[in-house]
């Protein structure tokens, strides 16, 4: 009978430990707070932004697959990106899509639709493209749906990482919890990371986000040291990328002779990427400037480069990898 009340402790004892056990492995597992990792936020989950040092933004496709660029055909803008081989094709396009669209294209060509045209693009400079959702659609419920729907286009690679407009005013009037809910119901559907437009002036991104954008001054057209700042200041935030071609911005830019603008580029950007610890989103092409067609004199410093090749030169030397 002794013998059978030390086997009944002997187990207890056994079940008791293994118990603590488990509860002390829960605590480790949550950081330490009790609270399971479910509940903790994504960004220990989220170490993925897009990778490299050469983004150039090309402007290709609005909302409903809109053509935006009325002087080029599909052809045109493929063998820019094969010349630049950049490793990201930042804002290629904008909004939801229809991958059945057309196209246009070179005359003799044949039909394009709006999916060949982004696998096309992919392969020509096997790189990621980064599509752009506006959060003004957000409280209409329209927004997680267009995000979903980029997501399953026929595109391969798919496009992984998503670039959010509007971010300044969401955040103004959403509540903390409301904005981490956003982030994590995109990092539920499959997005693999999320940027911000910060140019707006800056809000927190409470550990969701991985990328973000920051603008240049339109008085010294230098980066924002402020702007960049608090970009570091969120250690999430591994990749923050330089913006000139926002519409404001890109209005005051475009009013320079061709020589300031190379100047600008030349000079007072490029340069500073890696030690001010940025990238620099090159504006090649949209709507209502195209780097094609600005021209430097060619008794300038440049020799009558047109803006394209004082990039295309830039890139090499400053974005190289």
């Amino acid at each position: 009978m002794a013998d059978k009340r030390v086997i009944v402790i002997v187990i207890l004892a056994i079940v008791v430990a293994s118990t603590a056990a488990f509860a002390f492995l829960q605590i480790l597992g949550s950081g330490g707070n009790g609270n399971s990792s479910t509940n903790t936020t994504t960004s220990q989950s989220l170490p993925s932004y897009p990778q490299g040092t050469r983004f150039i933004r090309i402007r290709a496709l609005e909302k409903n697959s809109m053509w935006a660029l009325p002087d080029y055909d599909a052809q045109q803008v493929l063998r820019i990106i094969s010349d630049l081989k950049p490793e990201a094709l930042e804002r290629y396009v904008s909004g939801p899509q229809n991958a059945s669209a057309p196209v246009p294209v070179a005359p003799g060509s044949p039909p394009m639709t709006v999916g060949e045209f982004l696998n096309a693009s992919l392969r020509a400079c096997e790189c990621n493209i980064i599509p752009r959702l506006s959060l003004g659609d957000y409280d209409s419920g329209k927004f997680l749906n267009e995000a979903a729907s980029l997501l399953s286009m026929p595109v391969y690679p798919k496009m992984r990482y998503l670039s959010l407009d509007s971010w300044t005013p969401f955040a103004s009037n959403h509540t903390s919890e409301e904005i981490k809910g956003m982030f994590q119901r995109l990092y539920d559907q499959g997005w693999a990371g999320v940027g911000l437009n910060e140019c707006g002036g800056y809000s927190p991104s409470y550990g969701y986000a991985t990328f973000a954008s920051f603008c240049v001054s339109t008085n010294t057209w230098k980066p924002i040291a402020a702007g960049l700042a608090q970009l570091k200041n969120e250690p999430n935030i591994k990749l923050r990328l330089l913006y000139i071609d926002f519409p404001d911005a890109m209005k005051n830019f475009s009013a320079l002779s061709t020589t300031e603008e190379a100047d600008i580029f030349a000079q007072k950007i490029s340069p500073a990427q890696s030690d001010d610890g940025f990238v620099f989103v090159y504006p090649i092409a949209q709507s209502f400037w195209d780097s094609m067609t600005r021209v430097t004199p060619a008794e300038s410093a440049y020799g009558g480069a047109s803006i394209y090749e004082v990039i295309k030169g830039l890139m090499n030397q400053y974005n190289a990898g």
